[in-house]
């Protein structure tokens, strides 16, 4: 169980507990986390304020729940044929290409839980316990796998770090733009979604095949 939830021992229990949360995920699709009160939440659900205080520890409990529910349509969305681009011809570059743009799209749907993850469970990293390792992990996996199909293209000295590196990379450049577009200076404002997409793709590939460092 996610920190910051607490137990529920009723199948009628745990039905309201999907229903706050269910109520949250609404409200966040037009508001800030830090803008929804207890209050909505509860009459969003159409039960009781008490009613999120017996199964949340305060409003800041949802957060690893809400990293749970991004992990879990993570998962659902990594075993979707959609998200599995067709690298098996593809060269690197095409790949990372397919890569970056399912990645994108991924971030686009479910940007509403990002904000509210990333911008607020920072702020309170004692609840979120190992959920956010999970994420890390699953994706430095991913681009691990990559790294070892196209391993005759790379020329990077260290693979490992390649890995890591392009994980810290896909992960951020994406964030960046995702959540905070209007915040990031005119950089890149011009570029389309599709552009941006295609040049952080280029960007990976050229690290990837960069001389060896001597």
């Amino acid at each position: 169980m996610s920190q910051g939830a607490k137990k529920t021992h009723q199948s009628r229990s745990k039905q309201t507990r999907d229903s706050l949360l269910k109520a949250l995920e609404k409200l966040l699709e037009t508001k800030d986390f830090a803008d929804i009160s207890v209050a909505e939440i509860a009459a969003t659900a159409g039960v009781s304020p008490a009613s999120v205080y017996r199964r949340f520890d305060k409003k800041q409990g949802f957060i690893p729940v809400l990293i749970d529910l991004y992990l879990e349509r993570l998962r659902e969305w990594s075993a979707s044929p959609g998200a599995r681009a067709d690298i098996e011809k593809c060269t690197l570059r095409q790949a990372l290409h397919r890569i970056a743009g399912a990645g994108w799209r991924q971030l686009q749907q479910q940007n509403h839980l990002m904000r509210a993850i990333y911008l607020h469970g920072r702020s309170h990293l004692d609840l979120l316990g190992t959920e956010g390792d999970q994420f890390e992990s699953a994706l430095l996996v991913a681009m691990q796998a990559i790294i070892a199909l196209y391993a005759a293209e790379i020329t990077h000295n260290d693979k490992d770090k390649a890995a890591a590196m392009l994980a810290y990379y896909f992960n951020n450049i994406f964030i960046e733009r995702g959540l905070f577009k209007k915040q990031t200076g005119a950089w890149t404002e011009n570029l389309s979604d599709q552009d941006f997409v295609e040049e952080v793709a280029d960007f990976a590939y050229g690290y990837l095949t960069m001389s060896p460092r001597t």
